[in-house]
């Protein structure tokens, strides 16, 4: 039986009650000029994002994936667009259920007292613990931001230019909280969907970290 699912049967997929914190994420220095108008802010908000030379996300992800679901406790430290850490974790007891490392052509993942190797982290992870998180997208979906490389099918803004629901590469990504309350603020919940195989992903996201 796969890792993720011993994770499974002691913790059920119930983010929707699960408690947030307050903290206000710190998101580089105040641009000059306030944005006119939410397409304005919008923009503003990809170019300030880019800049971004590094993340670190804490919180849970839940999973469900053919009638089969998962949640876990997550710290994913991201530097620049190709390079990130991640640590998967038990959300009962906090161990480690799987450690993954990724560099621009290579994803390495420590899970089962063994080492995995593949080109693709969604795969990878498919492959050893059953889960279908498209990390190469939500490395900006997380933020609130599209990823650059890959059209836009649709985009909502609320008032304050950020995006309400995002499609993009087979997904639907949906904002439902953010930390703070400007164009600049870090989504504090995260509904992703992909209808063909019916998968839904998750992200309450409790600590930012950012740095430019």
């Amino acid at each position: 039986m796969k890792q993720w699912m011993l994770v499974a049967a002691c913790c059920a997929l119930t983010l929707g009650g699960c408690a947030t914190q307050t903290k206000s994420p710190t998101v580089g220095a105040e641009v000059p000029n306030k944005p006119a108008d939410a397409q304005s802010a919008w923009q503003q908000r990809q170019a300030e994002f880019a800049r971004m030379s590094s993340w670190r996300l804490q919180g849970k992800v839940g999973v469900q994936f053919q009638e089969q679901s998962a949640s876990f406790n997550i710290s994913w430290l991201q530097t620049g667009n190709d390079q990130y850490e991640m640590n998967i974790k038990n959300p009962l007891t906090g161990s480690i259920v799987a450690y993954l490392k990724g560099e621009r052509s290579e994803v390495v993942m420590q899970a089962n007292g063994k080492t995995y190797k593949d080109s693709n982290a969604e795969r990878l992870l498919q492959a050893q613990l059953g889960v279908s998180l498209p990390l190469d997208g939500m490395k900006y979906w997380v933020r609130g931001i599209p990823a650059p490389d890959s059209p836009v099918q649709q985009v909502k803004l609320d008032a304050q230019g950020r995006p309400e629901l995002l499609q993009q590469s087979g997904w639907q990504v949906e904002y439902s909280g953010w930390k703070g309350t400007d164009w600049k603020a870090l989504p504090e919940r995260i509904n992703l969907s992909r209808t063909p195989d019916n998968t839904k992903v998750k992200v309450i996201a409790k600590d930012w970290q950012t740095r430019y």
